[in-house]
């Protein structure tokens, strides 16, 4: 998909997200995310429908671990196809996590996508169940961990440095050894073994 066709799913995307806000949303609505970039399918995301379900939304939004506006995921679309950085979950071909630009009370908002999933319509949907904003101490130490699949160094590193800066953060993650995995990462080749760009 072209940068164009992110954007007008995009302003759909925000337009039916303030119809949920104001509670004039379809009852059953699924929001429609596009196909997967060059980056999402680098990292193993099959070229499939990327979905989002208003309820699942509206749930995880008052889930008292993680609680948020709904109006704070504004923008998903574009943020979800530039991220800063993407997880593997358990087996990455199943699931991945995607870490967003999109913050919270300066948490980065993590997507939990499952892959292959059969929506309504039998159709096969990379799903995505998990959307809260995660503590970056969390979410940084999974670099430290190898479960990084793909890094935006600049934006990670810039993330990194705040956290040496806030003497209140845990013990057990081990930022020079994070800055260092960072710098030496290679993100996945992005060709046509792995990269699809039908319309």
């Amino acid at each position: 998909m072209k940068n164009k066709e992110y954007k007008i799913i995009n302003e759909v995307f925000n337009a039916r997200l303030e119809d949920q806000v104001n509670g004039t949303l379809m009852a059953g609505y699924i929001y429609e995310l596009g196909m997967p970039g060059k980056i999402l399918q680098s990292t193993g995301f099959p070229y499939e429908p990327i979905q989002l379900s208003a309820r699942q939304l509206t749930m995880k939004s008052v889930d008292k671990n993680h609680p948020f506006s709904i109006e704070a995921v504004r923008n998903l679309v574009i943020a979800l196809q530039n991220p800063i950085g993407v997880f593997s979950y358990g087996d990455k071909s199943k699931s991945q996590n995607v870490i967003v630009e999109i913050q919270y009370r300066n948490k980065n908002f993590l997507a939990g996508v499952h892959f292959n999933t059969l929506n309504a319509n039998c159709i096969s949907v990379s799903n995505i169940r998990g959307l809260f904003p995660k503590d970056n101490h969390e979410w940084l130490n999974w670099i430290v961990q190898g479960k990084a699949l793909y890094i935006n160094k600049k934006k990670i590193q810039k993330l990194i440095d705040i956290q040496g800066i806030n003497h209140s953060e845990p013990t057990y993650l081990d930022l020079n050894l994070a800055t260092k995995i960072v710098k030496n990462f290679k993100n996945p080749t992005k060709n046509k073994n792995n990269y699809s760009d039908k319309i």
